[in-house]
């Protein structure tokens, strides 16, 4: 470790076994029990940053090959081969023996080429494509009669039917037998109740090493009703646009975090372009580069370096296609020290390679820093002792 970045100092001994016991009396009563992470698959050691994708893989390149250049790849049935096993395709409970025997290949060289990468299968479950079911089928969701439509040549499905969540229950676990990590429900609502219920059946079906990840879409501190039973939420990048106060939406993110099973594998992602209804189904633009924005990359990066233990993604917008940023590659190894929050806008952690500062947009200021010794901003190239972060914009500090 380089002596000019310096770890938190550890508890004493005695004040660690007090901790240790108190933890061994409260286990029984703490539900769902915490995963462990099993020896071969030690993801928890991946050093920072953690790049994630979600669907799509990088710009122009579908291959395996791009997928494994990430931490966490989630994708949907489709990209790993599978094919649903019965008609009409929204009654399926599992897959085809043969698009099973894909998946299982295209995991596996995943794990050849990245034997740490976080593999996890999406489940449509929120809303079905009009041609998955009949129009009359019961578990459609209906209002005065009327299906409840989502995406265009979507409709919602009705979530608090204990028989199709059953439905969902067996898909997932036909997920874990392939041999995913495991799996993401998107679209989650704050509905506790059928939420509940459902987690308490899967976490009697998969058990507790099996990760759970959801959406929450733009929502933060809402949905701690979950937490207990999943490893990680996906924070979509609509929570960030215009947000000029942070205090609270820090506080609860964090909160939020402390209440998740370990491992914990959330991800903070932010779109380049945030204009209304970018990337949705009948935007004219879907599919194009947006234009660029490289100070969002770099504060959003930052900050999901800074206040926890987040995976990242910068993406063009909901279609969440993405490219490769030389800031990827570099890697600061793991947090040595909690987050830090220097003022109601700037906020740090050190890592085994670097010092990390975001100042978040709507900070009146720039951020002024000063080292000991040399550093070199991985976000913009510049080097030396002294660093000026501008509001919206962030720092990630290697000392070499």
């Amino acid at each position: 470790m380089n002596e000019n970045i310096r770890p938190v100092e550890s508890k004493t001994l005695l004040a660690f076994l007090g901790v240790l016991a108190t933890l061994v009396l409260l286990s029984p009563l703490l539900k769902p029990v915490q995963a462990q992470t099993s020896p071969e698959r030690s993801f928890v050691q991946t050093p920072y940053p953690r790049i994630a994708m979600l669907w799509a893989p990088v710009r122009g390149d579908r291959s395996i090959a791009s997928m494994a250049r990430h931490d966490l790849i989630m994708a949907g049935s489709g990209s790993f081969g599978l094919v649903y096993d019965g008609k009409p395709t929204g009654e399926a409970d599992g897959f085809t023996d043969q698009s099973e025997s894909i998946a299982r290949d295209r995991i596996a060289e995943i794990r050849r080429i990245n034997p740490d990468a976080v593999i996890i299968g999406d489940l449509l479950f929120y809303e079905y494509p009009d041609d998955w079911l009949p129009e009359d089928h019961p578990w459609w969701l209906r209002r005065d009669g009327e299906r409840q439509q989502f995406w265009p040549g979507t409709h919602r499905m009705d979530w608090n039917r204990t028989d199709y969540r059953a439905h969902v229950v067996k898909q997932t676990v036909a997920l874990q037998k392939i041999g995913f990590d495991g799996v993401f429900y998107d679209n989650v609502r704050n509905e506790p109740e059928p939420w509940t219920a459902f987690l308490t059946e899967i976490r009697k079906e998969v058990g507790n090493d099996f990760l759970l990840f959801l959406n929450v879409g733009y929502a933060i501190g809402e949905y701690d009703f979950v937490a207990p039973f999943v490893n990680g939420i996906m924070y979509e990048s609509g929570w960030s646009h215009d947000r000029t106060e942070w205090e609270t939406a820090v506080q609860e993110m964090q909160h939020t975090q402390s209440l998740l099973m370990e491992p914990r594998i959330s991800l903070i992602e932010r779109f380049e372009e945030i204009r209304s209804h970018a990337g949705w189904p009948g935007d004219p633009q879907r599919g194009q580069k947006p234009p660029d924005d490289p100070q969002a990359r770099r504060w959003s990066l930052a900050f999901s370096l800074a206040i926890g233990d987040f995976y990242y993604l910068f993406s063009d917008n909901t279609s969440h296609r993405h490219d490769w940023y030389p800031e990827y590659d570099e890697k600061i190894g793991l947090p040595v020290g909690p987050s830090t929050r220097l003022n109601p806008f700037v906020w740090s952690r050190k890592y085994e390679r670097a010092l990390v500062v975001v100042n978040l947009p709507g900070s009146p200021e720039s951020y002024e820093i000063e080292l000991a010794g040399n550093a070199r901003n991985s976000l913009t190239g510049k080097t030396g002792n002294r660093f000026s972060v501008p509001s919206g914009d962030g720092a990630i500090l290697i000392v070499e």
